[in-house]
C-alpha cells in the first residue's frame, strides 16, 4: 500500500514536467505575423481612404498555420490592435461560408499583439517564419518601417521563410536602405529618386508577385480613385523580378527564402506552400 502512494505522489510530482514537456512538443515554433497599424491612407489626389488588413488574407494563413501546431505571434508598429479593411469582412472570401468568415474574426479577435520593437528586443531566433498579409495599409507604414527593416534582414541573412499576399509585398521596400526615400519618390513620380533609393534591395533580383497593376486598376475606376504608386510597379523598379498570371486567380511564387502570394484567392495556397517549407527543414 505504501509503494503504490508512493507512486502516485511521484506521478502527482512529475506531471507539471510532462505537462510542460507535452505543450513544448505541440507547438512547432514561433511565427511572427506582422500587420500595419495604418486606418487611413492619402490617394494621389490627396484624397483620404480608409484601409486596413483584407480578413481572409490575414486570417486563412494564420489559421491553417496554428491548426498546424505553429503559435501565431501578431505584431504591429504601435503594438496596438490593428484595424480590419470593413469591405474584407465578407462571406464571399470564404466560398460563401458564413461559418467560416465568423470563424475567421474570432481567431483574429483572438491575438495580442506586440510591438515590432518588442519582436526585435525578444528575440528574432525564437521565430520560424514571418508573414504580412495584404489589404492598402501596407502601403503606407510598413513598407517604411525601420523596425519591419531590420526584422526583415534578419530573416533574409539567416534564410528563414519569409511569405507576403497581396498588397503584403510592398512591406519588403522597408528592408531598402532608405525606404521613406523610395516611398516618397513613388509618390512624387520621381522615377530618378525612386531608382537611387532603390540601390541595395536585399530582394533585387528574387522572383516574386504582388496583386498586378491590372488587378488594381478595375478597383480604382469603379471607386474614381487613383493609388498613391502601384506596388507590382514599386517592386519591379526595386528591382523584384514580377511573375503576375491572370487575373484574381490563385497564384504563389517561391524564390529561396521568400513566398508570395498574388491575391486574395491565393490565401490557402499560399499557407500550405509556408507550411511545405517550414516542415522541409
Amino acid at each position: 500500500m505504501k509503494q503504490v502512494l508512493f507512486l502516485c505522489l511521484a506521478a502527482l510530482l512529475l506531471l507539471p514536467i510532462f505537462s510542460a514537456h507535452s505543450e513544448a512538443a505541440a507547438s512547432k515554433g514561433k511565427i511572427l505575423v506582422v500587420v500595419s497599424s495604418q486606418d487611413k491612407m492619402e490617394l494621389a489626389d490627396k484624397s483620404i481612404m480608409d484601409v486596413g488588413f483584407f480578413l481572409n488574407e490575414f486570417a486563412v494563413p494564420t489559421e491553417y498555420l496554428a491548426e498546424r501546431g505553429y503559435e501565431i505571434v501578431l505584431a504591429t508598429p504601435s503594438g496596438q490592435m490593428p484595424v480590419m479593411d470593413k469591405s474584407s469582412n465578407d462571406k464571399k472570401f470564404f466560398g460563401g461560408d458564413e461559418a467560416a468568415r465568423a470563424k475567421a474574426v474570432a481567431f483574429v479577435n483572438g491575438l495580442k499583439p506586440i510591438s515590432l520593437q518588442d519582436a526585435i528586443k525578444d528575440g528574432l531566433e525564437q521565430y520560424a517564419a514571418i508573414f504580412v498579409p495584404g489589404g492598402h495599409a501596407p502601403m503606407t507604414d510598413l513598407m517604411q518601417d525601420k523596425d519591419l527593416g531590420t526584422i526583415l534582414r534578419y530573416f533574409h541573412e539567416k534564410q528563414k521563410p519569409t511569405a507576403f499576399i497581396c498588397h503584403g509585398p510592398s512591406a519588403m521596400l522597408a528592408a531598402l536602405p532608405d525606404a521613406a526615400a523610395y516611398r516618397q519618390a513613388l509618390v512624387s513620380h520621381d522615377a530618378k529618386g525612386a531608382m537611387a533609393a532603390a540601390k541595395g534591395w536585399i530582394y533585387s533580383g528574387y522572383e516574386m508577385t504582388v496583386l498586378s497593376d491590372a488587378e488594381e486598376w478595375p478597383g480604382e475606376v469603379a471607386k474614381g480613385t487613383e493609388m498613391p504608386f502601384h506596388v507590382e510597379q514599386a517592386l519591379q523598379i526595386a528591382g523584384g523580378r514580377m511573375r503576375v498570371d491572370g487575373m484574381y486567380g490563385s497564384h504563389v511564387v517561391h524564390d529561396r527564402e521568400l513566398i508570395t502570394g498574388q491575391n486574395p484567392s491565393s490565401d490557402l495556397e499560399l499557407a500550405r506552400e509556408l507550411d511545405k517549407t517550414l516542415s522541409a527543414k
